[in-house]
């Protein structure tokens, strides 16, 4: 195998999880850089524990592990393979949606079923099947408390609203905070979400000029001044679709713009909990002035289609609570009660984890099979490519469709008026594996490559 011992040990201080797992993890990386090819024999089971230095049936499991994901052929005493890529017999790679991926094994349907049970074996079944009042109860506040806790601390339960997803949230926040006809300002690029709802509520959205480090707050200072606008927008963690994380000194900085021009800011953050350091939230910064968005849908799952805001003490609970009953009456009590349930026995912060280290796998992916001069940034669940001068964003979108590749052009992040930058979004945790992933990105990356003249064969 020529994989230098050095290297092994460097694949494996950077995984995640048991070392059997990181051994795991330490093959898949191999096979993705190419040092490891189809068909390559590997070093035997006990020569490999020596090298690593750790015993026998740590390796063994690990070879295990890595035969039931596909990467290795074992042929008895002729010993262990790489094995050759699996065929994708699937009409379409979905890079366009932002899911978290999936832990696999199982594990996911085993803890829904534990869940349940508890939850049913414990609950009125009839209250579960009846209207409940908006916001959620006392033990969903709880778990909500108890979800946010390693991102803003120890918060009051009285200050948390549980609604059925993040764009519930912000959609009563936008409807709790502002009129018709009113000005939101945001970035240039946004989530799809605050179009639609800006659109359908009849708000306007004002872009702030960014730099490299994200919102300008002079820019901001002077938009909030001649507009008269009260209300900011920020995803200011792994951002949707750019990838971004607003550094701390500019938090600090936007944070300080809050306070003097009185402003109240809607901190949507659904990828906090899979960002790699992420900064302390701005709610944490100008906690007086921010209601802050978290959600389950885009760190757990989306069948967990559950989110939190915590509302700073200027903003009304009950405002919030009409708001939200206008766009949704309630949560499914069955859907909280099974979150609440989840997050106070620990189940999900399990998940989570799971989660965690599947996201951060999929993101080296990304940066391994993208090149650098069209990946800009890799973050949370999603990537951001700046395509060369011949594509445009709908352009490349369309060629990577026949190719059955899914992607988001940018301009399906861009509001109304502003011009449109020639990105994709390529979103990591739909594919329904890794080596699936690894030949959707590879794919795409070739893609990009085609030399100008040749991208309009892709385009009719």
């Amino acid at each position: 195998m020529n994989v230098p011992t050095a290297d092994w040990h460097r694949l494996i201080a950077d995984g995640h999880g048991p070392v059997y797992l990181r051994i795991v993890q330490a093959l898949e990386r191999a096979v993705w850089s190419g040092a490891l090819r189809p068909g390559q024999r590997l070093p035997a089971q006990r020569s490999l524990a020596g090298e690593l230095g750790v015993d026998l049936t740590t390796i063994t499991r690990a070879f295990n592990e890595a035969r039931k994901r596909g990467l290795i052929d074992a042929r008895g005493p002729l010993g262990s393979y790489v094995a050759p890529p699996q065929v994708e017999l699937a009409q379409l790679v979905d890079l366009s949606m932002n899911l978290p991926p999936s832990p696999g094994g199982g594990q996911v349907a085993d803890v829904l079923r534990r869940g349940l049970s508890s939850v049913l074996t414990r609950s009125d079944a009839g209250n579960l099947m009846t209207y409940h009042i908006g916001g959620g109860s006392a033990a969903d506040q709880l778990a909500a408390a108890q979800w946010l806790k390693p991102i803003l601390g120890r918060t009051e339960p009285a200050r948390l609203v549980v609604t059925e997803g993040a764009q519930a949230a912000l959609s009563a926040l936008l409807l709790a905070l502002t009129d018709a006809g009113d000005t939101v300002l945001c970035e240039p690029l946004v989530y799809p979400g605050l179009l639609h709802a800006a659109r359908v509520l009849q708000r306007r959205l004002q872009v702030v000029d960014c730099d490299e480090h994200g919102m300008r707050p002079d820019a901001l200072r002077r938009l909030a001044r001649t507009t008269g606008a009260r209300v900011v927008y920020l995803n200011p963690t792994a951002q949707n679709p750019t990838a971004h994380t607003l550094p701390e000194a500019r938090r600090r900085a936007l944070a300080e713009v809050l306070r003097t021009q009185d402003l109240r800011l809607i901190e949507d953050d659904p990828y906090w909990l899979l960002a790699e350091d992420a900064p302390a939230p701005l709610a944490l910064h100008a906690p007086e002035h921010t209601c802050y968005i978290s959600t389950l849908s885009k760190c757990l799952s989306p069948g967990l289609h559950t989110g939190f805001v915590h509302l700073p003490d200027g903003v009304a609970r009950q405002a919030v609570l009409d708001a939200l009953r206008a766009v949704n009456l309630m949560a499914p009590p069955l859907m909280n009660a099974l979150v609440t349930q989840l997050i106070l026995d620990g189940s999900a912060q399990a998940m989570l984890k799971l989660v965690q280290d599947e996201a951060a796998e999929r993101r080296y992916l990304a940066r391994s099979a993208l090149s650098p001069q069209f990946l800009q940034a890799c973050a949370g669940v999603h990537a951001w490519c700046r395509l060369p001068a011949h594509w445009t964003d709908v352009s490349l979108t369309h060629a990577a469709r026949l190719q059955g590749l899914g992607i988001a052009p940018s301009s399906a992040f861009t509001p109304a008026g502003v011009a449109i930058t020639d990105a994709v979004r390529i979103s990591l945790g739909a594919a329904a594996s890794r080596q699936e992933l690894h030949r959707a990105l590879r794919q795409l990356d070739q893609l990009m490559h085609l030399p100008a003249g040749q991208e309009a064969a892709w385009t009719v």
